[in-house]
């Protein structure tokens, strides 16, 4: 059998990271999942139980990358038939530069809060890097002043301001360094009287939520269930029925066909990914290994490949086996070489 390519093996990567994403953001959309996001997340949710969360609050259609983020982009359906005009809540986001971005998950969820009825737009991200190139917040923040300014017309009219629907924008992280694993953290607006005694009611201003979830290893207990349930869910190395077994015994979710299937296909995606990364990976330290006469090469290679893929890194493997220079700087950030 013929040896692949560098471009063949970073396609199949490639393509193993698209069918992830999207398998991640199927298991976003079960109630199961959902609901102990917005029993643990959602402050609204906090005095009732995940199962009436699933059965009573939940009962709206959840788009997955279906709804634009971006004002100038059509969402999915529209695009695909511009003749349908289809009332959903929208998905997506996209640039006239960089195509269209769509909101991963979306779906509303009713929280009946003292005696009335009200509706939560929630937003669900799974990034997989947590430091971009800019601060995770701030996109978070710009979802949801997105989420908010779109109920123009759909869900007030004029200016009816006291029927905007507050929004939530949830970031789920599965790839984190040590120093931020384990940690959900909450940005959200305030009241600050600073002189006088305005009286406000909350609900006039607490119109918006990011909560960045961090996770980490599911060895490693968090002290928080829904960081716990997703550590177990995404993590590459609890085999496929170690995680239905723990989300059917400690979290009651039934395992459908449908979501015991999902877990499984992302299970052996995770693995065909790994696998791809660490032989791609120590190719590449083995050559540099021999072009430098150092067998060094490939054990500083490995290492650094095992480090990045329990990191859930991808992409940095893949890039440090092909550019030496940041390859260089991935060894002495983590303490590789001297």
């Amino acid at each position: 059998m013929e040896r692949q390519t560098d471009l063949a093996e970073v396609i199949d990567v490639v393509a193993d990271k698209a069918q992830y994403d999207r398998c991640a953001k199927k298991l976003l959309a079960f109630k199961a999942i959902d609901a102990w996001i917005l029993k643990t997340c959602v402050k609204e949710f906090y005095p009732y139980s995940v199962e009436y969360i699933a059965e009573h609050c939940l009962s709206g259609e959840v788009e997955i990358s279906e709804h634009a983020v971006h004002q100038d982009q059509l969402n999915r359906s529209k695009r695909v038939n511009g003749d349908e005009q289809v009332t959903k809540m929208n998905s997506e986001s996209s640039s006239v530069n960089e195509g269209t971005v769509y909101y991963d998950v979306r779906f509303t969820a009713i929280a009946p809060t003292n005696g009335e009825i009200i509706k939560l737009i929630i937003n669900l991200e799974i990034q997989t890097n947590d430091k971009p190139g800019y601060e995770l917040v701030t996109r978070g923040i710009y979802y949801c002043a997105r989420m908010i300014s779109e109920q123009h017309d759909s869900v007030f009219i004029g200016e009816h301001y006291e029927k905007i629907q507050k929004v939530y924008s949830i970031w789920i992280c599965p790839s984190t360094p040590e120093c931020r694993k384990n940690q959900m953290t909450r940005y959200h607006m305030t009241k600050d009287q600073v002189i006088g005694n305005t009286y406000v009611k909350e609900e006039a201003y607490d119109l918006l939520e990011t909560i960045i979830l961090s996770l980490g290893e599911p060895e490693n207990d968090a002290d928080c269930s829904i960081l716990n349930l997703l550590n177990t869910l995404f993590s590459p190395s609890v085999l496929p029925d170690e995680k239905k077994n723990v989300l059917s015994k400690k979290y009651n979710i039934a395992m459908t066909a449908e979501l015991e299937s999902e877990v499984q296909r992302m299970c052996n995606l995770s693995t065909a990914i790994e696998n791809q990364g660490i032989k791609k990976g120590l190719a590449e330290g083995l050559a540099e290994g021999r072009a430098e006469g150092r067998v060094e090469g490939v054990d500083l290679m490995a290492k650094l490949v095992k480090i990045l893929l329990a990191e859930k890194k991808y992409s940095d493997v893949e890039k440090a086996s092909d550019d030496a220079e940041y390859r260089d700087k991935l060894l002495k950030e983590y303490k590789l070489v001297g």
